[in-house]
């Protein structure tokens, strides 16, 4: 047998000692081959190629990302129907996104597809189903216009990054895969040096409804203000006020997309998963930044208030429910380039109906709001594109009417992720 294998590798090596000639005449490009031929000369082939390919290429800018996932999580067997049915899970999954800008003078049109269900608070795909296919969708698609004499003033239209400024404790509002739908407005202008003052705006459609013109909207405000005194310090504070117009049952349907934990829902005859209650929500973002020698430090943390009334029994009259919430903690370090580090700690409180659950980070127990707790990570880069990251989440779920204890029928869910992500 190994006399065989022996003789086939032989044979193969001499046919492609034979072929290498042949397939590297037949391997000539198109222009070559015209040049050969006389049809066009050297110097017409090279503006040609010019013209038809290198303009356009410098224009686009390609990127993307590739993450596995192993996850583990450590339920109480206190099954509350949002939990993984109070038992105990492991599940392996893949994020795939893949994105291009095209630069058209002043204008940037971007396209991102993304791995996942088409989730509005997640793009991770679950391998699963015996090997069957995975869907691939629309993640961005946005209009982008930003003059060359007016870099202070930015507009974007269509489905974009988030426009406000959300730094990881900003994830109490907001999924860092959440990518809204509408308008936004962004302005930096720089009055002295050293501070830069910013205005965001947003005007974000949620839903369509085809029942009535009350379509569901959130339409957001946010300025804030930089200081950088020094290369090695900064500091960052930032409010925000997110209207969510049309949102609860008395005007409009269900949002639509997933449905996450906690608001106060389905209650005073309203269908299930239609939220009761309105929300008016306040954000307060503050950051320092500092260099610790060779060692970069972020402490930062956001505070959230509902500002509209919420009840917990009905749209009219009962108890009140949670309507505050904040995080806050520190990142050491910055895993970015070759050979770096970080590690994080947080802890975060969200009450019930301190924002709209449906937006806010999914991974936090199983996402939304109700829950409280602390969040913990170390990464690594041994290169600059390459990331080992394992992440650990201690979480507690709460009552409806904001108070520390856990509920009667939901308790702790602990979750541990391990990812190995590659940036290209």
């Amino acid at each position: 047998m190994k006399q065989q294998v022996a003789g086939l590798v032989v044979a193969l090596a001499m046919l492609a000692g034979l072929c290498a000639p042949a397939l590297a005449e037949e391997s000539m490009s198109l222009k070559d081959v015209l040049v050969e031929k006389g049809v066009l000369t050297k110097e017409d082939a090279a503006k040609a190629q010019e013209t038809v390919f290198a303009k356009w290429i410098n224009r686009l800018t390609f990127y993307g990302d590739l993450r596995i996932r192993d996850e583990q999580f450590f339920d109480d067997n206190n099954a509350d129907g949002a939990n993984n049915g109070g038992v105990d899970q492991n599940r392996v999954r893949f994020r795939l996104r893949v994105g291009t800008e095209l630069k058209l003078n002043d204008v940037i049109v971007g396209i991102r597809l993304a791995s996942g269900a088409g989730q509005q608070v997640s793009t991770n795909q679950t391998e699963t189903a015996l090997f069957t296919g995975k869907g691939i969708f629309i993640d961005k698609a946005y209009l982008s216009w930003q003059g060359s004499g007016t870099k202070w003033l930015k507009l974007t239209a269509g489905k974009m990054a988030n426009p406000f400024l959300v730094l990881y404790s900003g994830d109490v509002i907001w999924d860092d895969d959440v990518n809204p739908e509408g308008f936004a407005e962004n302005v930096n202008v720089s009055p002295v040096e050293h501070v830069t003052l910013f205005l965001n705006g947003g005007q974000f459609v949620l839903n369509e409804s085809g029942a009535n013109n009350h379509d569901p909207w959130m339409l957001g405000e946010q300025g804030g203000v930089t200081v950088a005194p020094t290369s090695e310090v900064k500091a960052t504070l930032a409010t925000a006020f997110y209207a969510f117009i049309n949102a609860s049952g008395r005007d409009a349907a269900a949002l639509g997309g997933t449905v996450q934990q906690g608001n106060t829902r389905g209650q005073a005859g309203l269908p299930a998963g239609v939220l009761n209650n309105n929300y008016r929500v306040f954000d307060v973002t503050a950051a320092l930044n500092i260099q610790a020698g060779p060692i970069p430090v972020a402490l930062m943390g956001d505070y959230v208030r509902n500002l509209a009334n919420t009840t917990i029994t009905g749209l009219a009259g009962g108890a009140a429910t949670g309507n505050i919430g904040y995080q806050v903690g520190a990142i050491v370090g910055k895993a970015a380039d070759a050979n770096t580090w970080e590690v994080a700690y947080f802890y975060k409180l969200l009450q019930t109906d301190a924002t709209v659950a449906d937006l806010a980070d999914s991974d936090f127990g199983n996402g939304g709001t109700a829950r409280r707790g602390h969040i913990m990570w170390a990464a690594y880069n041994p290169m600059k594109f390459l990331q080992v990251k394992v992440k650990y989440f201690i979480t507690k779920s709460m009552p409806a009417d904001g108070g520390l204890a856990t509920s009667t029928n939901a308790g702790a869910i602990n979750r541990l992720q391990a990812d190995l992500s590659v940036k290209f």
